[in-house]
């Protein structure tokens, strides 16, 4: 698939969709630094997409490069500000690898604020999440 893939994008380096496709295939083989390439390639082209902006702020995380991941976090939430996904991973990055509680409460805040019913993928509620670190010392 990924070699079909890569074809299309030799004969076609405009074909956007195939550029987001590689990403895929790339962050679901942990190959990182592809997937970047990749997405960076698809948001040439099309700039505005928020679910690849969201996925290379993983990679990008991934990489070591936590304010890279914030940045585009920021530029997927800018772009979509319904969307959820940028806004939990933004308050991920913060807590973890920049150390930022106030920060990461005000990202999950603002995802409360789209969805006040959010959930971690571990089932846990974000609103739960809040007041945790809010009271934690």
């Amino acid at each position: 698939m990924l070699a079909k893939l890569e074809e299309r994008v030799r004969s076609n380096p405009n074909d956007t969709e195939a550029w987001i496709q590689i990403g895929h295939i790339n962050f679901d083989n942990q190959q990182h630094e592809q997937a970047i390439e990749a997405y960076e390639r698809a948001l040439a082209l099309e700039p505005n997409n928020a679910p690849v902006l969201t996925d290379l702020g993983v990679m990008y995380r991934r990489t070591k490069k936590p304010r890279e991941a914030i940045k585009r976090f920021d530029q997927a939430i800018a772009t979509d500000p319904k969307l959820e996904q940028p806004r939990f991973n933004k308050g991920i990055v913060l807590l973890h690898d920049l150390e930022d509680r106030e920060g990461a409460i005000e990202a999950w805040e603002g995802l409360l604020a789209v969805n006040p019913l959010a959930k971690a993928p571990n089932g846990q509620t974000v609103d739960e999440m809040v007041t945790k670190f809010k009271t934690q010392p």
